[in-house]
């Protein structure tokens, strides 16, 4: 060790003792050791705060999913495997993202042109404003968003960090933010795609401002904010402009021989009113109207902060070209996939919400001539549909299931897949077995045992679909190794997925767009509900979720969704019945309970009801009103 480090690692130690003492004595670590323990980055400036990790961490640890096919839109479209097919996927949208930027490298991301990558990302987050309310006389938070401050911050980060992977070279981003995190964010955002490459904040004017805002003993806020960045100086821009105001138009006062109407640029240049294209847009959008004034709008979808179309025609036609690839993985009420489809560019839809999810699928197969788009579930799976997947895909989702790392190693020419808890795991996906015509044995592992000999670990990972093993024991011992068998889908699922965190539903209107952090992988447990419908109501008996959640959260219903007009084909959203509708609060025990009716609209026709739980997991129920 040089004398140089040596005085250094002197200095940490005198500091870390000196926190200590400030520790001790219930006191804040000055800044001056702070920066001596945990020396900032070689940065001009940056975002410090607890609970930021690296860059790298960030693309290393982050967990991808396959993406499950769940159905094709609309019905009986067929596509040629080789062709793009725009996508809407439900899931966490850090684990998709991952797999998308996989699918980038694996070059099956592609724009029109051959490109690979997205080409515009347009995200309208949570904004993490909230405070948490009660109501007057209870207990209980009304409405409260889970992540605020320095871990609000971090999410947005993680997501932005992996969504710049996913850019072209030629790519843009938009943040739409209010004026709470916009400038966190603007900070984070020079982090992740370099100060050079902002653009413009673009400061978009909310008309018709008026209610509670109005009352405020304060200016009245009028705009929200979005943060243009671009991956590169190399960027697409097409320069839109507006008509001429009658002030403008009277500037082109002088008219010439041939009788054209024109304003002097300079003494030598002229601006002929039939050759201009109007005034460019500038930063500042005037001239877009909020649905607080377009109340009766017809694209109005009634999901919370559903933005005008308008505002994403500016968004995708300035920066993109037709067959470009636009992605929204807070996709919300879908304005964007609807507007890129509608000006026919490729998309991406991405929420963890069903609301959502449903809302966007009644939105889009609304639009004349859709084209073919698919259904797809990343994290939360059909156990019967698992063998479609490909044999690489197969093995991602097997190693992901345990929370393996996919690690690629060679011993005496047997191939293993990944490891867990540094220890090998093994992998056989259905097509392999399928392909050699071959069940795994007590012949088998021994083979195996064989060929490591004595260099490797003690404990061994093999991973293989159920019904694949001609022996039924979940840990096979061979001298002093042990073998765990983990069998595709539900064998010991408890004991090495403790880890997985659902993607938690919206239980009333103000938490439609709470984050949560959603972790791995689960497979569908369809819920247990007994009840009847009663001239217009809903009576709910008894439910029971078999959803996986832990903790303190209870496993109640989430949400009823309602298509009172079903086709048989397709679910057609009509209503929502969201927790707060259906249960009430005991009030000897304190314990919510469920209503013993709830008003729905009358039954008429054939009717779907799909009850969700927190996690996701749906019950599908079809009620025939004719009979």
């Amino acid at each position: 060790m040089s004398v140089t480090n040596q005085n250094a690692k002197a200095v940490q130690l005198q500091a870390l003792e000196m926190a200590r003492e400030y520790i001790e004595n219930n006191q804040e670590i000055p800044n001056e050791i702070s920066h001596i323990l945990f020396p900032p980055e070689k940065r001009e400036y940056e975002l410090t705060y607890w609970g930021k990790e690296s860059r790298e961490q960030i693309l290393s640890q982050t967990i991808p999913v396959p993406l499950q096919e769940d159905r094709i839109f609309p019905p009986n479209a067929t596509v040629n495997s080789n062709e793009w097919i725009n996508k809407l996927i439900f899931g966490e949208n850090l684990q998709i993202l991952k797999t998308l930027i996989q699918m980038k490298k694996d070059g099956k991301l592609k724009n029109t042109d051959g490109t690979d990558g997205v080409r515009l990302i347009y995200i309208d987050p949570p904004f993490a404003t909230r405070q948490e309310f009660k109501v007057n006389g209870e207990e209980q938070v009304a409405y409260a968003d889970k992540l605020s401050g320095a871990a609000f911050i971090e999410f947005i980060r993680k997501r932005l960090i992996l969504a710049r992977e996913l850019l072209t070279d030629d790519g843009s981003i938009f943040v739409h933010l209010d004026n709470k995190m916009v400038h966190y964010i603007k900070v984070i955002m020079d982090e992740v795609f370099g100060k050079n490459n902002f653009q413009r904040e673009i400061i978009w004017q909310l008309s018709g401002v008026s209610g509670f805002k109005s009352l405020a003993e304060n200016f009245v806020r009028g705009h929200d904010t979005i943060l243009y960045y671009s991956k590169s100086n190399n960027r697409i821009f097409n320069k839109e402009f507006l008509p001429y105001s009658e002030k403008q138009l009277k500037r082109f006062s002088s008219v010439d021989e041939d009788g054209r109407r024109y304003k002097s640029i300079t003494k030598e240049k002229r601006l002929y009113l039939d050759t201009a294209k109007g005034v460019p847009v500038s930063d500042v959008w005037q001239d877009i109207a909020s649905f607080q004034t377009i109340v009766n709008s017809p694209e109005i979808v009634n999901y919370p902060t559903q933005k005008p179309e308008k505002l994403l025609y500016r968004v995708i036609n300035s920066t993109t070209n037709i067959g470009d690839l636009v992605l929204d993985f807070f996709a919300g009420s879908g304005t964007t996939p609807a507007v890129a489809e509608k000006l026919g560019r490729r998309w991406i839809a991405v929420d963890v919400g069903k609301y959502s999810i449903y809302t966007i699928q009644k939105r889009l197969l609304q639009i004349n001539n859709i084209r073919p788009f698919m259904l797809y579930s990343g994290g939360l799976y059909d156990a019967e549909k698992l063998n479609k997947f490909d044999n690489e895909n197969w093995k991602l989702f097997a190693l992901q299931l345990w929370n393996c790392q996919v690690v690629k190693n060679t011993i005496r020419g047997l191939e293993f897949d990944g490891e867990k808890d540094n220890c090998l795991v093994k992998v056989y996906s259905p097509q392999e077995l399928k392909k050699d015509n071959m069940k795994i044995s007590y012949e088998t592992i021994s083979e195996i045992d064989v060929i490591l000999g004595g260099n490797v670990g003690n404990e061994i990972f093999i991973i293989a679909p159920q019904g694949q093993f001609t022996f039924a024991e979940d840990e096979v011992e061979i001298k002093d190794r042990i073998y765990h068998i983990l069998r595709v889908p539900y064998s010991m699922l408890a004991k090495f997925t403790e880890n997985f965190t659902p993607p938690k539903q919206p239980r009333d209107i103000d938490s439609v767009n709470e984050i949560v952090d959603s972790v791995g992988f689960d497979f569908i447990q369809p819920p247990q509900v007994d009840f009847k419908i009663v001239k217009n109501t809903l009576q709910i008996k008894k439910f029971r979720s078999n959803s996986r959640i832990k903790g303190e959260q209870k496993t109640e219903l989430a949400m009823v969704l309602i298509d009172y007009n079903y086709n048989g084909e397709i679910f057609d959203i009509d209503d929502i019945l969201y927790n707060k509708d259906l249960y009430v609060k005991n009030t000897k025990t304190k314990e919510s309970q469920l209503k013993k009716s709830i008003k729905i609209k009358t039954i008429n026709k054939k009717a779907m009801f799909i009850f969700i739980d927190n996690a996701g997991n749906e019950k599908r129920v079809v009620i025939d009103g004719t009979k």
